[in-house]
């Protein structure tokens, strides 16, 4: 997960007042009360593995500045929160590269979703995915979505392709604060 500051891509609502609506979830804004939430998604050595960005253990401070980095732009990054607003994971749609940019790889804004361990395995990252795209879709925000994920990581690679994302046959080798080395990344689009 890349956490440049990004550029918004839509300004007609401020983003505490727009909620993304699926069957189970809503996706909203981050708030500075979700702290100890964002550190629940990101806490598990596995999961912190997954990510480019996120540092295994995740320090109280380093998940702070984390939330306020994310929290920065709005329409960028998303809670994904229960029907009882509990937030269970994030979602984030940035302009952020990964791996090599430019040309043929240039697909459009890149997806990243992580949920909490305790809620793994239960559709929701499949379920936030689709309900992020469609909201987009309708407002024809994109035309097509990036998604990579370490060669590693068989439950993204699961959630991507149940999500109607398609390998592009890119392959680069990217790096992660809670491994050491570079590792395979294989890429993934969606076409809305």
């Amino acid at each position: 997960m890349h956490n440049e500051p990004q550029r918004a891509f839509i300004a007609p609502q401020r983003p505490e007042h727009i909620s993304v609506e699926t069957t189970r979830l809503s996706l909203t804004a981050l708030k500075d009360a979700d702290l100890d939430a964002v550190m629940a998604v990101f806490a598990d050595k596995n999961s912190a593995r997954m990510t480019h960005a996120i540092p295994h253990p995740l320090e109280r401070g380093e998940a702070e500045a984390l939330l306020t980095q994310m929290s920065a732009t709005p329409f960028t990054h998303w809670a994904i929160r229960l029907d009882d607003e509990h937030l269970i994971g994030i979602i984030s749609l940035t302009k952020s590269a990964c791996g090599t940019s430019g040309g043929i790889h240039s697909f459009g804004p890149n997806l990243s979703v992580f949920i909490a361990p305790a809620y793994q395995g239960q559709g929701y990252a499949i379920e936030a995915t689709d309900g992020l795209l469609r909201w987009c879709k309708k407002r024809k925000l994109h035309r097509i979505i990036h998604a990579a994920h370490f060669a590693d990581n068989e439950a993204s690679a699961s959630a991507l392709i149940k999500a109607d994302f398609l390998y592009t046959g890119r392959r680069t080798m990217e790096t992660s604060l809670a491994r050491e080395g570079e590792h395979l990344a294989l890429h993934m689009i969606r076409i809305l």
